[in-house]
C-alpha cells in the first residue's frame, strides 16, 4: 500500500475491531464498488471542508460471514483407489499402476512444487546396466467444500442502518481543515495524523455513550473553577511555599505597576469575564441537555404501557362471556397495579442535586413521567374495557378509577409546579452559573420577588414545606459557591486587593440574601392579602450569616497584608539601604500567612468556628508582634537615611496611602531625620562645590565655561529639587530646625550662581577681545615653497582658528542657560552651520587641486605654466581678499572648481598622448636587429653568406617599420600644441621644454635599441651554445681548409655590427 496514510487507517481499524491482520477485508474494501471507497476515503484525507458534515466523518464496521469454499484436499492412494471403485465398478487398480509407470495419464495437484518428476534423482534413465528404479507414486486429490469465516467492512457515509447502535463501530473525524500531509515513516504516522482527525471506538447503547461522554469527560472539563488555583494545587505539598513567593513578587510589582497597566488589566478582567459568560452559559445548556438524556433513558427503562394482548377482543367482553370478563379484570388489575408501582417509583425520587435547579428538574422529571402514565389511562381501549366491566358489574374498574385519580392528583400537582418553577429557573441559573459574585447578588432581589409571586399564585409552593426547602436550597447553593470559589488554602496566593475585591463581593451577595429576604417579606406585610412568611430563619440564614462573617475576617486580612505591602516598597528597601531586614520582616508576614493557610479547620464550617476564632487570635497576636518590630525598624533606619528626598517621598506616599495606624504614627515621627539628612546633603554638595569649584571636573567634547556652569548648576539642583519637595510641607519648614535649613540653602545657592555669573563674564570679555581678529582671518593660508618646487604650484591650507568652533560652542550651550549673548557673539553662533559648510567645500577643493598639482611632472609644469598662473591667482584671492565674515565664499569655489577641472581635463588628454608616446617607444626600444632565419626543409643550418644577408634583409624591413612609428609621434606633441595653446605649428618657443624632454626621451629609446641588440648577439658569440650558421670545410692534409674561411666571418659580423649602429 504506497500511501502510507491508507495503511495507518487499516491499522487502526484493525487494532480497534479485532480483526487478523493478514485478513484481506481492508482492501476489499477499497476495491470494492468499482473503487468508490477508495476515491471517498481519498477525499476524507485531501479535501476536508468545515461547512461539509459527510466529507469530515467516516464511520467502520465489520460483518462475519460464514463462507463455502471449494478446495483440493490431498488423500492417500487406497482413498482414492476406493472412491475410484466407488465411481466406476470396472476401475482396475492394477491397469491404472501400470499405465502410471508407462507414462500414461497422471493427476497432478494444484501447487507446482509438488508435480511429479521422470527422470531419476541421479540423471540416469530407465534402461541401464541395473534394474531400473520405479517412479514415486503420483499425489493424490479431491474436492472438498471448506466452510471459511470471511469479513467485510462497511463505511458508513451517505446512509446510516437502523441497527448501527447494536455494532461495534469505528470513527474517524476531521478536527482540522486541509490536506493530511502524505506519511514518510510508520513511526510518524500517530503524531501527524492525531493533528488532523480524532478517532475511536462506539460500542454499546448510544444514549449511554453520550451521556457517559459529556458527563465523565466534557462536563468536568469545562466546569467552573476557581479562577486559576482549586483545591487540588492546595493539596500539594509544594503549594504553600509556591503561594509564598507568588504573594511576595506581585507585592512588589504593585507598587511599581503603572497606570496604563492598571487600565490594561481592568480590560484583561472585563474580556475574562465576558469569556466566563459565554462558558456558563453553555453549561446551562449543557447540563440542561444532560439531564434531558437521563430523563429519556429512565424512561426507556421504567416505561409503563397500558397496551391489549394480542389475543384480546374487547367486544367479546360480555357479561355472558364469563372467560373474557376474568381476561379484562386481570388485565385492569395488572394496569392498575403497574400504575401504583410506578406512582410510588416516582414518588421515592428526590432531587439529583442539592441546589434549587435540581428541584426543578426534579417536577420536571416527575412531570413528564406522569403525563405519559395520565395519558395512557384515557387512551380508547382502555376506556373501552372500563366501560365492559363496569356493564357487567366488575368492581376492577373502580379500584382503576381511584388510582387514576391518584395519578391525576400528583400529575397536575407537578405540571402546575414546573409552570411556576419556570419562571424562576433564569435566576437558579444565575444563582448556579454566574460568573461573578456581583451578577448573582445583582440576581436575588429579582428572584426574591419572584418567589413571592410564586408564594402568592401558585396552589402548592404557597405553604411552608414547599418554600422553606426551596430557599433553604438557594441558601446552600449560595453558600456552596462561596465556599468553593474563596478557598483558604489558595486564597492569600493573590494580590491583596483581589482578595479584598472577591471577598466583599461575596460578602454583598450573602448580605444580599438577607436583605432582599426581609425587604420582600416586609411587602406581604404592608400588604395585608396575602400569608406571610414566617420562615425558619436558622435554616436560611445560619450559614449564610457564619460566612459572610468569614468573609469579613479574609477582607480584614489581606487589608493589613495590603498595609504591609505599602510599607515594605523597593522605594523604603533603597531609602534605607536595608533590604534584608525588609524581606525578613516581610517573609515573618508571609509565615503568619501560612498559619492561616494551613489552618487546621475549615473558616466556613459552622461546627469549626471555635477553632477558626482560636486562629484568628494567634494571627492578630503575631502581627501585633511584627508591628514592634516594624516600628523599631524604621526607627533605625531614618537615622541613617541614603536620601532625603526619597525618604520624604516616601513619607507623603504613607500619608496618602491606607497604612497601618501604629505605623503611620511612626512615620510621622521621622520628618526631623529627614531634614538632618537634607542638612547632610547641602554640606556634602557645598564642599564638593568649593573643592573643586576652581578646576570643575567637566563632560567629555563640552567647553570649559559652560561645562563649569553646567557642573555648578548639576550640584545645585540636586539640593533644589529636594529643597522644593520639602516646601509642600509648610508645617515642617515653618519649624526652627526648617528655617535653619532653608536659611544654609539659600546661601550655598547664591554663591553657586555668583559663580556662574562671573564664568560668563569672563568668558564674554575675552571673547569680545579676541574675535574680530579672528574674523578677519582669510579663509586660505598659502604654505611656503621648499627649494625644488615650482612656484607656480604652491600648497594651501584652510586658515580657520579652533577658537571659533570653542566660541560657537560656548555660545550655543550658555545660550541654553538663559544668559544673554552680545550680537557679534550670537551673529557667529547663528552662522556655525554656514561656517561648517563653507569649510567642508574648501577641504573638497583643496584635495582636488592637490591631487591635480601631484600628478604634474616638471616639464608638463612648464608646458602648462600660464594656465597654473592664472589658477594660483584665483587661489591668492582666497589668501589675500576672502575673510570669513565674507559673503563671496560661495562665488570662490565655485570659480576656483571650474578652473581646477578644466586643467585637470588638460591634464588628462596630455598625460592620454604621452602615454601613447611612450607606447611607440617601447615598440621601438624592444625591436629585434639580429633576427634568426630559418632553417632549411632538412633542419640544416642556412649557409654563412645567406644568414648575413638575411639579417641585413631583416633590418632593412624593421627600420622601415620604426620609421613609421617615429613618424607617429610628432603629430601627438602636435596635438599637444592645440590643446594647451590653441596652435598647430609645430614650433611653438613656449613648448620648448616640452619638445626636449621627448627628444631625450626618443635619443634614449634609440641608444638602448642599439647597446642591447649589441649585446644579445655578444651574449650569443661568448655562450656558443647555439649554432647560428654553417660553413663549408674542406680537408686538405694536413689542414683544414673552410669556406668562407675565419677572416671573412670576421668581416662579416664587424660589417653587420656597423650597420645595426647606422641603422
Amino acid at each position: 500500500m504506497d500511501d502510507l496514510r491508507f495503511r495507518w487507517l487499516k491499522e487502526s481499524i484493525y487494532t480497534i475491531l479485532d480483526i487478523n491482520e493478514t485478513d484481506p477485508a481492508f482492501e476489499s474494501f477499497l476495491e470494492s464498488h468499482d473503487g468508490a471507497n477508495e476515491l471517498v476515503v481519498a477525499k476524507f484525507f485531501n479535501e476536508a471542508k468545515s461547512n461539509v458534515d459527510d466529507e469530515n466523518a467516516l464511520i467502520f464496521h465489520k460483518e462475519v460471514f460464514e463462507e463455502l469454499c471449494e478446495e483440493d484436499v490431498e488423500i492417500t492412494e487406497e482413498e482414492w483407489i476406493e472412491e475410484q471403485m466407488a465411481n466406476n465398478p470396472d476401475f482396475d487398480p492394477n491397469e491404472e499402476a501400470a499405465g502410471t509407470t508407462n507414462g500414461g495419464d497422471e493427476q497432478h495437484p494444484p501447487a507446482g512444487n509438488d508435480a511429479l518428476k521422470s527422470e531419476h534423482g541421479d540423471g540416469s534413465t530407465a534402461e541401464g546396466e541395473n534394474s531400473p528404479e520405479l517412479p514415486p507414486k503420483p499425489k493424490r486429490y479431491r474436492k472438498e467444500q471448506v466452510m471459511y469465516l470471511r469479513t467485510i467492512l462497511y463505511l458508513c457515509h451517505d446512509s446510516y442502518p437502523s441497527n448501527l447502535s447494536q455494532k461495534n463501530c469505528v470513527y474517524f473525524l476531521r478536527t482540522t481543515q486541509g490536506t493530511i500531509p502524505e506519511l514518510t515513516t510508520m513511526e510518524d504516522a500517530d503524531k501527524i495524523m492525531i493533528k488532523y482527525l480524532d478517532y475511536g471506538l462506539l460500542n454499546g447503547h448510544t444514549l449511554y455513550l453520550l451521556a457517559n461522554i459529556l458527563n465523565k469527560v466534557y462536563n468536568p472539563i469545562l466546569t467552573y473553577q476557581t479562577d486559576d488555583i482549586e483545591a487540588s494545587d492546595s493539596h500539594r505539598p509544594d503549594a504553600v511555599t509556591d503561594a509564598h513567593e507568588k504573594r511576595k513578587a506581585k507585592g512588589e510589582k504593585t507598587a511599581e505597576e503603572t497606570e496604563k497597566q492598571l487600565r490594561d488589566e481592568k480590560r484583561r478582567q472585563h474580556e475574562q469575564e465576558l469569556k466566563l459568560m459565554l462558558r456558563d452559559e453553555f453549561l446551562i445548556q449543557l447540563q440542561k441537555f444532560l439531564n434531558q438524556i437521563g430523563l429519556t433513558l429512565r424512561q426507556l427503562e421504567g416505561e409503563v404501557r397500558l397496551e391489549l394482548p394480542k389475543d384480546f377482543e374487547v367486544e367479546k367482553v360480555v357479561r355472558s362471556n364469563k372467560e373474557m370478563i376474568e381476561q379484562a379484570e386481570t388485565l385492569v388489575y395488572k394496569w392498575n397495579g403497574d400504575i401504583r408501582e410506578a406512582l410510588e417509583r416516582e414518588l421515592k425520587k428526590t432531587p439529583q442535586s442539592p441546589g434549587p435547579l435540581g428541584e426543578i428538574d426534579w417536577w420536571r422529571e416527575r412531570n413528564i413521567t406522569l403525563s405519559s402514565l395520565y395519558e395512557q389511562t384515557k387512551q380508547e381501549h382502555v376506556e373501552k374495557v372500563l366501560e365492559k366491566l363496569e356493564t357487567a358489574e366488575n368492581a376492577a374498574p373502580s379500584s382503576f378509577r381511584d388510582t387514576r385519580t391518584d395519578l391525576s392528583k400528583y400529575y397536575f400537582e407537578s405540571k402546575d409546579n414546573v409552570k411556576f418553577l419556570s419562571t424562576l429557573e433564569r435566576h437558579f441559573k444565575n444563582v448556579t452559573h454566574g460568573a461573578t459574585f456581583r451578577v448573582v447578588s445583582e440576581t436575588i432581589p429579582k428572584m426574591m420577588s419572584a418567589l413571592r409571586m410564586v408564594w402568592i399564585i401558585s396552589r402548592h409552593y404557597n405553604r411552608d414545606e414547599r418554600m422553606v426547602p426551596l430557599m433553604e436550597r438557594i441558601a446552600n447553593q449560595l453558600s456552596e459557591r462561596v465556599a468553593r470559589l474563596i478557598n483558604v488554602r489558595t486564597l492569600f496566593s493573590y494580590q491583596p486587593n483581589e482578595i479584598i475585591e472577591k471577598c466583599t463581593e461575596a460578602k454583598i451577595m450573602l448580605e444580599r440574601w438577607k436583605q432582599s429576604y426581609y425587604e420582600v417579606r416586609a411587602e406581604i406585610e404592608q400588604s395585608g392579602r396575602d400569608s406571610r412568611w414566617e420562615f425558619d430563619n436558622k435554616r436560611l440564614f445560619r450559614l449564610t450569616d457564619h460566612m459572610a462573617r468569614t468573609c469579613d475576617d479574609f477582607i480584614a486580612i489581606a487589608k493589613e497584608l495590603d498595609e504591609f505591602y505599602g510599607i515594605f516598597t523597593p522605594e523604603l528597601k533603597s531609602v534605607t539601604g536595608k533590604p534584608q531586614k525588609i524581606n525578613e520582616i516581610l517573609d515573618r508576614v508571609h509565615k503568619v500567612l501560612q498559619s492561616i493557610e494551613n489552618a487546621p479547620c475549615d473558616p466556613f464550617r459552622i461546627e469549626d468556628y471555635e477553632k477558626w476564632k482560636m486562629v484568628l487570635a494567634n494571627y492578630t497576636t503575631q502581627i501585633e508582634e511584627i508591628d514592634e518590630q516594624t516600628k523599631s525598624f524604621t526607627s533605625e533606619s531614618f537615622k541613617s537615611l541614603r536620601s532625603a528626598e526619597s525618604a520624604f517621598d516616601m513619607l507623603l506616599k504613607f500619608e496618602k496611602n491606607n497604612t497601618r495606624t501604629t505605623i503611620q504614627d511612626e512615620m510621622n515621627k521621622r520628618f526631623v531625620d529627614i531634614l538632618k539628612q537634607y542638612d547632610n546633603e547641602i554640606t556634602e554638595i557645598n564642599n564638593i562645590f568649593q573643592h573643586n569649584k576652581n578646576h570643575p571636573p567637566i563632560n567629555k567634547n563640552q567647553p570649559p565655561y559652560s561645562g563649569a556652569i553646567a557642573w555648578s548648576r548639576s550640584l545645585f539642583r540636586r539640593i533644589k529639587h529636594t529643597m522644593l519637595r520639602l516646601h509642600t510641607k509648610e508645617a515642617l519648614m515653618q519649624t526652627e530646625f526648617g528655617k535653619q535649613i532653608k536659611s544654609y540653602y539659600l546661601r550655598v545657592a547664591k554663591e553657586m550662581k555668583a559663580y556662574e555669573d562671573a564664568k560668563f563674564t569672563e568668558w564674554r570679555t575675552r571673547t569680545e577681545q579676541i574675535l574680530p581678529s579672528l574674523q578677519k582671518r582669510n579663509v586660505l593660508k598659502e604654505l611656503p615653497v621648499a627649494e625644488n618646487q615650482n612656484p607656480f604650484t604652491p600648497r594651501y591650507m584652510i586658515d580657520y582658528d579652533p577658537q571659533l568652533n570653542e566660541i560657537t560652542t560656548e555660545a550655543r550651550y550658555l545660550e541654553q542657560f538663559d544668559y544673554v549673548l552680545p550680537e557679534t557673539i550670537r551673529h557667529l553662533a547663528l552662522s556655525e552651520e554656514k561656517l561648517k559648510q563653507i569649510a567642508t567645500q574648501l577641504k573638497i577643493v583643496l584635495k582636488s587641486y592637490n591631487r591635480l598639482i601631484d600628478s604634474l611632472e616638471p616639464h608638463e609644469q612648464a608646458l602648462l605654466e600660464d594656465h597654473l598662473k592664472l589658477l594660483k591667482r584665483n587661489m591668492q584671492t582666497g589668501t589675500q581678499r576672502l575673510p570669513w565674515t565674507s559673503t563671496n565664499h560661495e562665488k570662490f569655489i565655485t570659480v576656483t572648481s571650474e578652473l581646477i577641472t578644466k586643467l585637470d581635463s588638460t591634464v588628462n588628454q596630455i598625460k592620454k598622448n604621452a602615454q601613447d608616446i611612450h607606447m611607440f617607444l617601447d615598440e621601438i626600444r624592444q625591436c629585434n636587429l639580429f633576427r634568426e632565419p630559418p632553417r632549411n626543409a632538412d633542419g640544416s643550418l642556412i649557409h654563412c653568406r645567406e644568414y648575413f644577408e638575411f639579417v641585413e634583409y631583416q633590418r632593412r624591413q624593421d627600420a622601415l617599420e620604426l620609421q613609421k612609428k617615429y613618424k607617429l609621434i610628432g603629430p601627438l606633441i602636435t596635438k599637444v600644441e592645440g590643446l594647451v595653446f590653441n596652435t598647430n605649428t609645430s614650433q611653438s618657443s613656449k613648448m620648448a621644454a616640452y619638445y626636449a624632454y621627448w627628444e631625450r626621451q626618443i635619443l634614449s629609446t634609440l641608444s638602448e635599441l642599439v647597446t642591447e641588440n649589441l649585446k644579445t648577439l655578444r651574449d650569443t658569440l661568448e655562450n656558443g651554445s647555439k649554432p647560428l650558421f654553417q660553413v663549408d670545410a674542406l680537408l686538405v692534409v694536413p689542414a683544414v681548409a673552410m669556406q668562407p674561411n675565419q677572416n671573412e666571418i670576421i668581416k662579416l659580423f664587424s660589417q653587420t655590427m656597423r650597420d645595426c649602429v647606422e641603422v
